[in-house]
């Protein structure tokens, strides 16, 4: 287990909890003993839980309570059920009185038919693999500032990876079809986080379900959803992104004070570096470019005042804007020093909080030199800058060639501090050179052997800038606070309300008087079509009539349409769509799967053609 050297010399309070969970009856029992005893007398617990002995020691208090969570309790996460058990940090299940940080010893007792998962490490694992008895078992975390624990009919599969175990707990069903599925690629990430970022912080790392359909990570585990355990593409992608937390997010917490920087490293030091090795860089920055350009002005706001939690917008910016500009930050500092830095922050930070201010001065000493002026303007600023191309000319000086550009960034926190790539065809081949541009207009002048015929201006996507026409996907309607619906066939726009989701107001009677405002057209195919044609408007080759259901953003205009062949095909349409914000068009078979998806293309962005 890595420690930090800051917490190997510091002298914590030590909590002992154990608990025994009936699920079948909502009730749990504890014991906590708190060493030094804390001063404070008031306890906090959840109606229905009480304590039961309070008795003092010396320096010792040991607490003991019990007691059954109503079904009206079990809300926001907390559930006691034989179906699936989450008992999240905060929600007043144990008593009140552990002040963070804490050294904690957790023993966690289960009846027969039920396993579980808590913060830390496992240390000490009793019980029959069959579940036909009851289970123990014990967990240790040395510098704690929360507990959770989980439990469910689970089955466990394991194995030892070094020295960590990784273990499997899902049902009978689930664990047959995908249990050896997720050990291979945990082992796999594991062995690629830790080569890069030195040894994972804990000694197990569990993977369990919830009926939930959640995606959460805490120390040691992670929790996932049953229904999103079988999805193809969330053991090639979420599960690295939630073991990449014990790192960055529940290994080194995040200081709020500063805002939320754990989502923007953790999505691109496991998502993004995945797709790296896909192959697939490029499409994701140009996906994240792409959703960004959808956020509506009035709810842009700075990186540093992403705190987390579901809001659409401020996610966004939080993953996709963070990571990109993270990417930024490697291409200026180098890939040597931007995980060098990485590095010394999981040594000097780890089960400590961190902020902003102490990655910018990790990657300030790997780089030796200032950051100052780029953190600054990328954690502060809100929004993204438009670089306006103005001009292009080439003139022949004697026997070289000069290259003229004039370029512009608009937004109202204008001007970013950038480094532009810049591509340059010329008669003997590509010339590449960096634009550096730090001011609202400006001149730059470049030498060249050969004639230009052509050049473009980040065509890798790899700064954080608004595109000037990103290609129109369902991410705008998804983010939209006031769209107008159309409704073509008797309860559809009942449907279009479970699209928008939970946001009363935001959809209204579609009017003709103002063609700008974003629309969404949704019914049967033929009623579809028969609006279409009546509007002057050409079905989208590829999307229209394909399958049973499709979805396609007009490219050129703020309307989103859906049709089915069937009101049932329209249900199963609206109800997988709000996770595919990142497509242009979407295609459904008569049973909900989809047949084909795919973002409209992007034309050459920042381009100029010269006149041969």
């Amino acid at each position: 287990m890595l420690l930090s050297g800051v917490a190997v010399a510091e002298e914590l309070a030590h909590k002992t909890m154990r608990l025994w969970l009936d699920p079948a009856n909502a009730s749990l029992r504890g014991e906590l003993e708190l060493s030094p005893a804390p001063g404070a007398t008031d306890i906090n617990l959840l109606p229905g839980l009480e304590i039961t002995l309070d008795e003092r020691d010396g320096e010792r208090r040991l607490l003991h309570w019990q007691g059954r969570l109503e079904p009206a309790q079990q809300q926001r996460g907390l559930r006691l059920s034989e179906a699936g058990s989450f008992l999240p940090s905060g929600a007043g299940w144990y008593p009140s009185l552990l002040e963070p940080p804490f050294s904690l010893s957790l023993t966690l007792e289960l009846p027969p038919g039920q396993r579980g998962v808590a913060s830390g490490s496992l240390v000490i694992e009793e019980g029959d693999r069959d579940k036909s008895d009851a289970t123990r078992e014990g967990y240790h975390h040395p510098r704690s500032a929360s507990i959770e624990v989980a439990a469910g009919p689970w089955q466990l599969r394991e194995r030892d990876v070094g020295e960590v175990r990784l273990r499997t707990l899902f049902p009978g069903a689930l664990d047959d079809a995908f249990g050896e599925t997720y050990l291979e690629h945990a082992a796999r990430y594991l062995a690629m986080f830790e080569q890069r970022l030195g040894d994972y912080p804990f000694d197990s790392f569990t993977m369990a379900t919830t009926p939930e359909p959640v995606g959460l990570a805490f120390a040691g585990f992670t929790l996932l959803g049953e229904r999103v355990i079988p999805l193809p593409f969330i053991p090639r992608t979420s599960l690295a992104h939630e073991l990449m937390h014990a790192w960055w997010g529940t290994g080194i917490r995040v200081d709020y004070q500063t805002g939320n920087w754990s989502e923007a490293v953790t999505t691109y030091l496991a998502d993004y570096h995945l797709d790296e090795l896909r192959g697939e860089a490029l499409d994701t920055r140009t996906r994240w470019l792409t959703d960004l350009a959808a956020l509506p002005p009035d709810r842009e706001q700075p990186l540093s005042a992403f705190r987390g939690g579901r809001d659409p917008t401020a996610r966004l910016i939080g993953y996709q804007h963070g990571a990109m500009m993270l990417h930024m930050l490697r291409h200026k500092i180098g890939d040597d020093a931007f995980d060098r830095a990485l590095r010394q922050v999981v040594a000097t930070h780890m089960f400590h909080e961190a902020g902003w201010d102490d990655l910018q001065a990790a990657f300030e000493e790997a780089a030796d030199t200032s950051l100052e002026a780029f953190f600054t303007a990328w954690l502060t600023q809100p929004g993204r800058p438009r670089i306006i191309l103005d001009d292009a000319r080439r003139s022949l000086q004697e026997d070289r060639w000069q290259l003229e550009i004039a370029l512009r960034q608009q937004g109202d926190a204008a001007p970013w501090p950038l480094r532009l790539p810049l591509v340059i065809a010329t008669q003997a081949g590509e010339v590449q050179r960096t634009l550096v541009l730090d001011e609202a207009r400006q001149r730059l002048a470049f030498d060249l052997d050969e004639r230009p015929l052509s050049m473009q201006i980040d065509p890798g996507m790899n700064v954080l800038r608004q595109l000037e026409a990103p290609p129109a996907t369902l991410r705008a309607l998804i983010l939209a606070t006031d769209v107008d619906v159309i409704a073509v066939s008797p309860g559809s726009e009942s449907l279009a309300h479970q699209l928008l989701g939970q946001r009363p107001g935001a959809a209204t009677a579609a009017r003709d008087d103002d063609e700008g405002r974003l629309r969404l057209l949704v019914g049967l195919s033929d009623d579809v079509d028969a609006w279409l044609a009546e509007h002057g408007l050409e079905a989208m080759p590829g999307v229209i009539r394909r399958g049973a259901a499709r979805m396609w953003h007009h490219p050129d205009r703020p309307l989103v349409v859906l049709s089915a062949d069937s009101q049932r095909g329209l249900g199963m349409l609206a109800g997988t769509l709000r996770h595919q914000g990142q497509y242009s068009y979407v295609v459904q078979d008569a049973e909900g799967a989809t047949l084909d998806s795919g973002r409209w293309s992007l034309g050459r962005d920042l381009a100029w053609d010269f006149d041969d």
